[in-house]
C-alpha cells in the first residue's frame, strides 16, 4: 500500500473528496490541454462529410501509423522485414501484416513501448483472462480518446466538464475499515460523483439512491451490472427518483436486452452503449438511435477471418503503444447495412459479443464483476501470466496463478491481498496457489471466474 493511499484510508471523508478532486485536477491536463479541444473541433466537422471522404481519412491515417510503428518501434520492424510496408494500398490489405496477439505484445512490450513513462500516460489493464499488462499513450493519444469519448456523449446531449456525473467503477475509494453508510466520493476536477461498485448490498444500496437523489447527475456512466442492481432497487421499493439524467453511458461490460430496458425504465433515460479498450482499441458509440457505428476516425476493426466474428484492431490513438492487427479476444457482428437514419456514416456494428458479465461475491452478497475482479492484477504488470478466480463459499475465494517465476515474489501476493481486502473487505477468505497451468474449460475456453455460489 502507498503513502497517498495509506493517508487516504485514515482521512476523514471530507478530505477524502479533497483528494479525490485533487486527483482529478491533477490529470485534467494530460486529457483535456489544448489537443482535446482542437480534436473536438475536428470529429464535429468530421461526422459531417460522406462516407467516401471519412473512408479516405481513414486509410491515409493507416499507411500514416503503420509507417510509423515501423519507424519506431524495432518490434514492428522485425515483425514487417518481409513485408513491403509501402504496398498497402486499401484497408484490405492490412492481410498482407502478422497478426499481433497478447502474449506477442506483453512479451515484447519494451520494444513496444515509443515513450518512456514519465513522457507517456500509462494504462493499466487486468484483462479478462486474468493477465496484467501496461500500456502507454502519447499526451496527444490520451487527449484523442478523452476527446472521442466526450463527442459521442455531447452527439446525444451530454457535455463532459460542463454537466454532472455519477460513476460506478472500481477505483479504491472507500477505506477496508469505514464504518460509516457513505460510499462515493466527488470529483471536483470533473463534476463527478463516483460511487463504489464493491459495497452494493441490499442493505446499503438506499444509501446510493439517497445520494443520488441528493446528486442530480445529468448522466449515469460506468458499471452495467452495477447501475442494473441500483435500479432493480429502486425499482422493487417503489422509490422516487427526484432526477432525470440526459442519458446512461455503460461500461466494461455487454449489455443485455433486460438490463437496459430496466435502466431506461428506471431512470427515464435512454442507455447509450459504446466499446473501447484500456489498451486502446478504437471506439464503437451508438448513435441518437441507439445503433452501434464504428468511429471511422479512430481506427480499423477487421474479422481474423471470413468465417470468425473476432475482431481484430488497429488504433489510431495508440502512438505509445502502437497496436496493429491485435487479437484483442472480443467478437463483433457487423453489418451489411450502411445506413442510419441518425446521419452518422461509420459502418454499422450489429452486436458486441466480446465482454463478460461473470462476476464474484463479497461476503455481504455483493457483486464483483469480471472487470473488478480483473484490476486486481493491474499492478502486478507482466509478472502474472493467467490467474483463475473460484469461489465455492461466500466468503472464501481460491487463487489460481500461473506467474513469471523468476520474477514473482511474496510482495506480489502481498499487493494482490491487499487489492482483496479493498474490493472485498476484511472478511475474504483468499487462498493464493502458485500452479504451473491453469487447466481449460471441457469446450477449450479458459475462464478468469468460476463461481459455484448458489444464489
Amino acid at each position: 500500500m502507498g503513502k497517498l493511499e495509506t493517508i487516504y484510508d485514515h482521512s476523514p471523508i471530507f478530505f477524502q473528496n479533497v483528494m479525490c478532486s485533487a486527483a482529478g485536477y491533477r490529470n485534467n491536463p494530460s486529457r483535456y490541454g489544448e489537443e482535446y479541444y482542437k480534436y473536438r473541433a475536428f470529429l464535429r466537422k468530421f461526422d459531417k462529410l460522406p462516407y467516401e471522404k471519412q473512408k479516405a481519412y481513414q486509410l491515409k491515417k493507416l499507411k500514416a501509423f503503420i509507417q510509423y510503428a515501423y519507424d519506431n518501434c524495432s518490434f514492428y520492424r522485425d515483425l514487417y522485414k518481409d513485408v513491403d510496408i509501402n504496398s498497402i494500398k486499401t484497408i484490405e490489405d492490412l492481410k498482407m501484416l502478422p497478426i499481433v496477439d497478447k502474449e506477442m505484445l506483453r512479451d515484447n512490450i519494451s520494444d513496444i513501448y515509443t515513450v518512456s513513462s514519465a513522457d507517456g500516460v500509462e494504462g493499466h489493464t487486468g484483462g479478462t483472462t486474468g493477465k496484467s499488462l501496461v500500456v502507454r499513450f502519447t499526451k496527444v493519444d490520451m487527449m484523442h480518446r478523452m476527446a472521442m469519448l466526450d463527442h459521442f456523449k455531447s452527439r446525444v446531449g451530454f457535455e463532459h466538464l460542463k454537466m454532472k456525473r455519477a460513476t460506478f467503477n472500481g477505483k479504491h475509494i472507500i477505506p477496508p475499515n469505514q464504518a460509516e453508510k457513505v460510499f462515493w466520493r466527488y470529483n471536483q476536477a470533473c463534476k463527478q460523483m463516483i460511487y463504489s461498485s464493491f459495497h452494493l448490498t441490499e442493505e446499503n444500496i438506499g444509501y446510493y439512491v439517497d445520494s443520488l437523489n441528493k446528486f442530480k447527475p445529468d448522466a449515469l456512466d460506468g458499471f452495467f451490472t452495477s447501475m442494473c442492481d441500483v435500479a432493480s432497487y429502486v425499482e422493487r421499493h417503489n422509490i422516487k427518483l427526484t432526477f432525470r439524467p440526459v442519458a446512461i453511458f455503460p461500461t466494461s461490460e455487454t449489455l443485455t436486452d433486460v438490463g437496459r430496458d430496466l435502466l431506461e425504465r428506471v431512470f427515464c433515460a435512454k442507455v447509450y452503449d459504446q466499446y473501447a479498450s484500456s489498451e486502446g482499441a478504437p471506439f464503437v458509440t451508438e448513435c441518437s438511435n441507439q445503433v452501434l457505428h464504428m468511429e471511422l476516425a479512430s481506427g480499423v476493426f477487421e474479422h481474423i477471418s471470413p468465417d470468425s466474428d473476432e475482431v481484430l484492431v488497429t488504433s489510431f490513438t495508440t502512438h505509445g503503444t502502437p497496436l496493429i492487427r491485435y487479437r484483442i479476444g472480443d467478437r463483433m457482428t457487423f453489418s451489411d447495412n450502411k445506413e442510419c437514419t441518425c446521419g452518422l456514416h461509420g459502418d454499422i456494428v450489429e452486436k458486441i459479443q466480446g465482454r463478460r458479465l461473470d462476476f464474484l461475491y463479497t461476503p455481504d452478497g455483493a457483486k464483483i464483476n469480471a472487470g473488478n475482479v480483473a484490476n486486481l492484477l493491474k499492478n502486478m504488470p507482466n509478472v502474472v501470466i493467467r490467474a483463475q478466480f473460484i469461489q465455492d463459499k461466500m466468503d472464501e475465494v481460491n487463487v489460481l496463478l500461473e506467474v513469471e517465476k523468476d520474477n514473482y515474489s511474496e510482495s506480489h501476493e502481498k499487493l494482490l491481498r491487499d487489492e482483496f481486502v479493498h474490493k472485498f473487505g476484511n472478511r475474504m477468505k483468499v487462498n493464493i496457489s502458485i500452479v504451473d497451468e491453469i487447466p481449460r474449460a471441457a469446450s477449450g475456453k479458459f475462464r478468469m471466474i468460476v463461481n459455484n455460489v448458489d444464489e
